[in-house]
């Protein structure tokens, strides 16, 4: 048969070119929906929707949600969509050729209808849509809703044995690596800086990080033996130090009997020499022990319930001729935890050139008293021979705070000071 011979009027033929720019713009209109709609998992909708609700969401943003919100309600059923939109875009597609091949001839109308589907009805659509699939997408909404119903009938049986066989579509889901890559390649486009990007780091990878990464050496770790004497050497020793618990033992080093907070040692007068083990038999708190291959997850944990915030290290010692024993290697710390989500090392302020000791404490009536204890002038006793530790102690328990107490001026230099 030949095609677009004089039988035809311009009326026909002027109608077929019409009728081919309008299906033309209908299977851009299904390609580009189809990927652009498609492109957009519930994850991701639920990330946009999730990030414009925020209080301090940008004007775009905000904008972003609400086309998100009005595609989620269509991309709740994906094989529904695909479906319907793959199955208009055929039937266009089919028509369009059809209508070609009657106003050219046949080798004609292929590389015509060929070249006019391929750059309008696929590529150009689908490149726009790719980009810009949100705004497109909740734009056509309503076109959508209606060419869904228009072809229910036989969408939705496939649909179901899609799902039946597929299983429903639930998004993207990132493991810890491949957020760390996305991660990485946000800070390469400068949406987050380094810094940023290090802590979200640590929080995804701390959890599988174990003890034994993050311990001090128990060799590196400061001690004291429970025989020791609360004196005013040992009370300097533990200043410089810089530590505020202190693992207290007794026979050996593996032999740890309790923790000594510093904090407690502002009830201590240096010159009544008490035995650590005297004292923390009084102000000592409990070891918390792990094993060398905890991970950091559940020791956090631990720490959050209130257990401690230092816990020791041990692991089984089988090595030699005698029975195995339970050793000592390090402590970890909740600071050593948390320098591990930062992936940052905390750096305290040094105590250079300071004689005194600074310990705070709140009491019932919700007073902040200073109680600087001058361990060198302790020692020289002539210098502060005015000084009534007893009284001071006084300071630092629940007493009538009411009640008259009379302080000597070097009492209330050390007090204030």
């Amino acid at each position: 048969m030949e095609q677009g011979d004089g039988g035809d009027s311009p009326a026909l033929w002027i109608g077929r070119v019409v009728g081919i720019v309008v299906l033309v713009a209908m299977s851009a209109l299904f390609s580009g929906l189809t990927l652009g709609l498609m492109s957009l998992d519930k994850v991701g909708l639920e990330v946009v929707i999730g990030a414009g609700e925020d209080e301090h969401a940008t004007e775009k943003e905000k904008a972003q949600a609400d086309a998100a919100k009005r595609i989620a309600p269509i991309r709740k059923d994906g094989n529904l969509l695909l479906t319907t939109l793959l199955l208009g875009n055929v039937a266009v597609n089919s028509l369009m050729s059809i209508i070609m091949a009657d106003i050219t001839s046949g080798f004609l109308g292929f590389i015509v209808s060929t070249v006019v589907i391929v750059l309008f009805g696929e590529i150009f659509p689908q490149a726009a849509c790719s980009r810009h699939a949100l705004a497109v997408g909740a734009k056509s909404i309503p076109v959508v809703k209606v060419i869904i119903c228009a072809f229910y009938a036989f969408a939705k049986p496939v649909s179901m044995v899609l799902d039946w066989l597929l299983g429903q579509d639930v998004g993207t889901i990132f493991t810890k690596k491949e957020l760390w890559k996305m991660l990485d390649i946000h800070v390469k486009q400068e949406m987050i800086d380094d810094e940023e990007s290090w802590i979200m780091y640590g929080a995804l990878h701390y959890k599988s990080q174990q003890v034994a990464a993050v311990m001090t050496p128990i060799d590196r770790v400061f001690m004291l033996v429970s025989t020791a004497k609360l004196n005013a050497d040992t009370m300097r020793d533990i200043y410089h130090s810089g530590f505020s618990r202190i693992p207290v033992w007794r026979k050996t080093r593996n032999d740890i009997v309790g923790l000594l907070f510093t904090k407690d040692l502002v009830f201590i007068d240096p010159e009544d020499a008490i035995p650590v083990e005297e004292f923390i038999q009084i102000f000592g708190r409990g070891v918390h022990r792990v094993w060398p291959d905890a991970n950091l997850g559940d020791l956090l944990k631990a720490f959050k319930m209130g257990r401690s915030r230092l816990a020791l290290v041990q692991e089984v010692n089988n090595t030699g001729a005698g029975d195995p024993y339970l050793e000592a290697v390090g402590i970890v710390t909740l600071e050593d935890v948390v320098e591990e989500i930062l992936q940052d090392t905390f750096r305290n302020e040094p105590n250079v050139g300071r004689g005194l000791s600074p310990v705070f404490a709140f009491y019932k009536k919700k007073w902040l008293i200073g109680l600087c204890i001058s361990l060198d002038m302790h020692r020289h006793r002539k210098e502060c021979r005015h000084v009534d530790f007893g009284k001071m102690r006084l300071l630092g328990v629940d007493v009538d705070m009411d009640q008259d107490m009379f302080l000597t001026p070097d009492e209330v230099l050390l007090t204030y000071q």
